[in-house]
């Protein structure tokens, strides 16, 4: 249960790694998943580009995660 805690907390690019690493894929195999290339998949781990609204659903659909829970922190929450 604390590791679940410390993932929940983790920045937006960490979870995409982990989601990634889960399913055992390449940047290579997750790019061709999710219909990008490997450089953009690298540039969203690394937090130095930010994935298109497009892109983060793609993502969470190809990875099977839950779309709020992966992109927490990127979504404004509504009052």
């Amino acid at each position: 249960m604390k590791l679940k805690n410390e993932i929940d907390k983790a920045p937006w690019n960490i979870k995409l790694i982990i989601s990634r690493m889960l399913l055992n894929l390449t940047q290579e195999e997750a790019a061709n998943k999710i219909g990008t290339t490997q450089k953009s998949i690298w540039m969203w781990e690394t937090g130095k580009i930010i994935p298109r609204e497009t892109s983060r659903r793609a993502i969470a659909s190809a990875y099977g995660v839950n779309y709020e829970e992966l992109f927490e922190g990127l979504i404004p929450k509504i009052q």
